[in-house]
């Protein structure tokens, strides 16, 4: 990882641990770039040249945030696997609505996480490389496969164009909402960000089920 040192060692990799563990917790109080590497020594109980130790500056921090962020992905895709094993509601809109919903408890549940990646993977590319990017494929093929197991009831005919759009419209809502709420346009009063992701299903059921107007004829000149 591109600035963070190899713990080669039994202890190194515990004082390592442990100041990745600080630096979350500082997270949940306020922005990365709020923090500053004595903050972190000073959470996580070492020395500041404790830090410099292992991580070459508080950047080298973004790449392990980032694997730390991966790994709680897979738990989220187990806690979707479960939601969906104890719902009965298998109709398009139900599957919209449940996975929204979860996606949302995810969200709320690692913003501090999600918030420093989503972020860095815009202004500092070169600390993530291509695992936003991978993380951002991965939600167009779960879409893809939506799309081709309610095919008979969508509308929507042309399917690129429908996971695109629902891939940009779900994720900047819930992004917006969910990451920055006090930054862009205001965020939805009275309304958690679960009842909101459940208020989008809808939108996006709207959109794949709408009844459309056959395409218009060229006009012969």
């Amino acid at each position: 990882m591109k600035g963070a040192k190899p713990a080669l060692q039994t202890r190194s990799q515990h004082t390592r641990d442990k100041l990745v563990a600080a630096l979350e917790r500082l997270l949940r109080q306020k922005a990365f770039e709020q923090i500053s590497v004595a903050e972190i020594a000073h959470e996580a109980g070492v020395s500041v040249g404790a830090v410099y130790n292992r991580f070459e500056n508080k950047d080298a921090f973004i790449p392990v945030l980032f694997e730390l962020y991966k790994a709680r992905l897979e738990d989220h895709a187990a806690d979707q696997h479960a939601e969906a094993e104890q719902d009965t509601d298998e109709s398009l809109r139900g599957v919209l609505q449940r996975t929204l919903r979860v996606g949302a408890r995810f969200m709320a549940r690692e913003a501090h996480l999600m918030r420093s990646v989503h972020l860095y993977a815009r202004i500092r590319p070169d600390l993530i490389g291509e695992g936003w990017e991978e993380i951002t494929e991965t939600a167009r093929q779960s879409l893809g496969a939506l799309y081709d197991h309610f095919d008979a009831e969508i509308t929507q005919r042309d399917r690129t164009r429908a996971i695109e759009t629902l891939a940009y419209f779900l994720n900047t809502a819930l992004i917006e909402a969910g990451l920055y709420p006090d930054l862009g346009p205001p965020a939805p009063k009275g309304l958690s960000l679960e009842t909101l992701a459940e208020e989008l299903a809808d939108f996006a059921w709207g959109y794949l089920t709408a009844q459309r107007a056959p395409a218009s004829e060229p006009a012969c000149g």
